[in-house]
């Protein structure tokens, strides 16, 4: 019997690797596919056979998109969905804060916020564009701001009032009996608290303006491009830049890979402590 059982736990284990084996490559092999034809030249795209390992290492590709729309675009989509996130996270916050302890809007709130979060962008753009127009709002960093605001902070709010719920109010009433005003309650205790609920926070609303094109095409015209603008403008109607798309593409995967690297051991706790709740 144990050797039975010996084997069958080899099969198993074997079946395992091999499931996974096969998700890995299915997963990894576009972002491979893209580093590989982002060294090719015009021409090179369309061989038969196709080629699978690089032809040579030529940062041609990398430098012209750099030097044309796309570092243009890098700079315009970290600025905005930097400053995103840190409207999200700061707005949120508070309103998260005043959902949790104040019990603000009533019951079906949260709900509510659920609902304009699922709400597609594009059901909105004709609205905004108009208010946009008015205000002088289009084309500029401010306009897609506030749009990537609004649609990001209903999300900020639900996830950090789970997580602001968790924390016992015992611990605020405490410090307020020892002379702590609300406001300092709320910044030296719990916020601090709560820090793994604001990286996820800060990591998904980051993530959410960095990826969001309807609005960027709509508010968009020539002096704030973002990358989700700039790598679509690629594709021509008689020429494609192939390279130049697939080495743009990677450049706009590398700030999203760094954040996750550096915010990954927040990340699964802040998804699953605080966002049981509500």
């Amino acid at each position: 019997m144990p050797i039975v059982e010996g084997t069958m736990r080899r099969r198993a284990f074997v079946v395992r690797a091999a499931v996974i084996a096969v998700l890995l490559l299915v997963t990894l092999f576009p972002l491979y596919w893209m580093v590989l034809n982002s060294f090719k030249r015009t021409g090179e795209f369309f061989t038969d056979p196709p080629t699978f390992v690089p032809p040579r290492l030529d940062l041609k590709a990398y430098q012209e998109a750099l030097q044309y729309t796309g570092g243009k675009g890098l700079q315009d989509s970290l600025i905005v969905a930097t400053s995103t996130m840190i409207l999200s996270v700061g707005l949120g916050s508070l309103g998260a804060y005043a959902v949790a302890r104040y019990k603000w809007g009533g019951k079906n709130f949260i709900l509510l916020l659920l609902v304009i979060q699922m709400l597609p962008p594009v059901s909105v753009a004709l609205p905004l564009f108009i208010l946009f127009d008015r205000l002088k709002l289009l084309d500029t960093y401010q306009g897609l701001i506030v749009a990537d605001t609004v649609f990001n902070l209903p999300y900020a709010i639900w996830l950090l009032q789970g997580f602001f719920q968790e924390i016992p109010i015992e611990v605020e009433e405490a410090a307020m009996v020892d002379g702590g005003s609300r406001w300092q309650v709320f910044t030296r205790i719990v916020l601090p608290l709560s820090k793994p609920g604001l990286v996820a926070v800060s990591f998904f609303t980051f993530i959410f303006a960095w990826n969001e094109f309807i609005l960027a095409f709509i508010f968009s015209r020539s002096r704030v491009t973002p990358l989700t603008v700039v790598i679509p403008a690629m594709v021509g109607s008689d020429t494609i830049l192939w390279e130049r798309v697939y080495a743009t593409s990677l450049v706009a995967i590398v700030p999203v890979i760094i954040l996750s690297l550096v915010l990954q051991r927040y990340l699964v706790r802040g998804l699953t402590f605080g966002a049981v709740k509500g």
